[in-house]
């Protein structure tokens, strides 16, 4: 069996904890229950659904309701939902939101790199409100973000870093999990907007870091300067597969779909020598923890 044909069996039981629905502000390829129903077709076993402007916890409850198939949301805190907002928070783990995502698309960071973003992002950055950031003035937590870190911390829900400096995220994991935030997800840092190093990725596992998300949609063309599929393979040979993630970050009109997605990334990776079995923890067991569910 060759690699690609072995991919689309792996897909059976995959979990992809990274994909952009419609309805959105950005085009999308599928809509929610599309997605939900095209994953079910491929045999995977969940999806968890992104938005950067809404909160997706209820939109994943109807294409659970409507498909069957087990869809899960989340909550990123961009201007949309006020920013560092504890009150959304709290609204979106009562609607049963398994991750919280610090600022994405309007986070300081990402609106400093605006000009290699993606072209969708870069228009959309250079209008519109100030970025966020998690620092105060003295360097130290924003006390808003304290009170949203408690809220992650006493639901058990996953905190990812989204699109901040990595002096923020590294300041965030250690505040998390001192505060008690078992899962801790470190964003795409492989991304052309992040550029994370080997060394910098260690050092947020010394940290308190639970999984490394790594997406395939680093290396396409939807980024101006898309990476090489070896930037990330290296980086799971450096971290290891026990605290890594494979998800898509799919959704995109220029992208495949996201099945299409998760099978080009674990064709991607098996060509890249990474063993079917690690694979498999990164697609299977590893997401399922971070969502709580059985793998």
């Amino acid at each position: 069996m060759g690699n690609r044909e072995l991919a689309k069996e792996m897909l059976k039981g995959a979990i992809d904890i990274h994909v952009h629905g419609g309805p959105d502000i950005f085009p999308r390829p599928l809509n929610d229950i599309e997605v939900a129903r095209k994953a079910q077709e491929a045999g995977m076993r969940a999806v968890l659904l992104k938005s950067h402007t809404e909160g997706t916890a209820g939109r994943a409850t109807v294409a659970t309701y409507v498909t069957g198939f087990s869809m899960y949301g989340g909550l990123a805190l961009n201007h949309p939902v006020g920013g560092l907002n504890p009150e959304a928070v709290r609204v979106a783990v009562q609607m049963g939101a398994k991750q919280v995502w610090m600022p994405t698309i309007h986070s300081e960071f990402a609106m400093l790199k605006a000009a290699n973003s993606a072209a969708q992002f870069a228009k959309q950055l250079k209008r519109g409100p100030a970025g966020i950031g998690l620092l105060g003035a003295d360097g130290r937590i924003k006390d808003e973000l304290l009170e949203i870190i408690d809220i992650i911390a006493e639901a058990d829900i996953s905190l990812a870093t989204g699109h901040v400096s990595p002096q923020e995220a590294m300041a965030v994991i250690e505040e998390a999990k001192k505060r008690g935030v078992k899962k801790i997800v470190l964003t795409h840092p492989t991304s052309p907007i992040l550029s994370y190093t080997i060394e910098q990725m260690k050092e947020t596992v010394r940290l308190g870091v639970s999984m490394l998300e790594h997406v395939v949609c680093d290396t396409t063309h939807h980024w101006k300067d898309p990476i090489s599929s070896t930037v990330i393979s290296d980086a799971i040979r450096a971290i290891g597969p026990a605290n890594t993630i494979m998800s898509t970050d799919s959704g995109q009109i220029i992208n495949p779909d996201p099945v299409p997605s998760m099978e080009n990334f674990i064709c991607m990776m098996l060509d890249d020598g990474i063993p079917q079995e690690d694979i498999r923890r990164m697609t299977v067991d590893n997401p399922a923890m971070i969502l709580g569910i059985d793998p």
